[in-house]
């Protein structure tokens, strides 16, 4: 059995795979695959660099996507587009209410500024450990760096994500987990503009939200 890991799979990514096992298997298969796919996400977080753990605020992103590698890995690599989609939108978004950014103006002066500003707090910590090298290949941000007017920006540069999907020959699912982030926008209320990722080899991600249109 794997050892245990310093970050547990989280919570609405072991939920979907219960949930999805449970439709496809009888309950004594649902188990043994469920454990097989732990065993393998743990092996997966195991093996790869450390990105800070509890301590990045963005360490769940990371270790939902590992999960969803797993459960791909257990299922033999065999998806069809259809289920990979509703795996990446089920994982990141499980039971979470939405419609948050519908309350804000996002042109809003002021709106803009708390938002650059409670992204700058997680930018500088990021960007400390990224710098220093004792979150290995974590992601770093930058805020706004095109100084757009409207909504809300952030680049992210680099991706552990893409990093390990390289490395371990999962990059097709790169495409939905990127496509997926324009969907759980939508869910909280916003719309997710983007004209380029990591995945697509260039060096961060574009993040642009705005108001959604009605």
């Amino acid at each position: 059995m794997a050892m245990k890991t310093n970050f547990e799979i989280p919570q609405m990514s072991a939920n979907w795979i219960r949930n999805e096992l449970n439709k496809k298997f009888q309950p004594d298969e649902a188990g043994k695959k469920y454990q097989a796919i732990i065993e393998t996400y743990e092996k997966f977080a195991n093996d790869t660099p450390s990105i800070g753990g509890k301590d990045n605020p963005m360490s769940k992103n990371f270790y939902g996507a590992l999960s969803a590698f797993a459960y791909y890995e257990c299922m033999n690599r065999n998806m069809s587009p259809d289920e990979i989609t509703a795996m990446c939108y089920g994982m990141m978004i499980g039971d979470k209410k939405g419609g948050q950014l519908s309350r804000f103006n996002l042109n809003n002066r002021l709106v803009q500024k708390l938002f650059h500003g409670l992204f700058a707090l997680r930018a500088r910590k990021l960007n400390k450990h990224k710098e220093d090298g004792s979150w290995n290949n974590t992601w770093g941000m930058k805020i706004n760096p095109l100084n757009r007017k409207e909504g809300i920006s952030i680049h992210l540069l680099g991706c552990p994500i893409a990093d390990f999907a390289k490395k371990n020959g999962y990059s097709e699912l790169m495409p939905y987990f990127c496509e997926t982030d324009k969907a759980v926008m939508e869910h909280f209320g916003g719309t997710l503009y983007r004209e380029h990722t990591v995945a697509e080899g260039y060096e961060d991600c574009d993040y642009w939200i705005k108001n959604k249109v009605e």
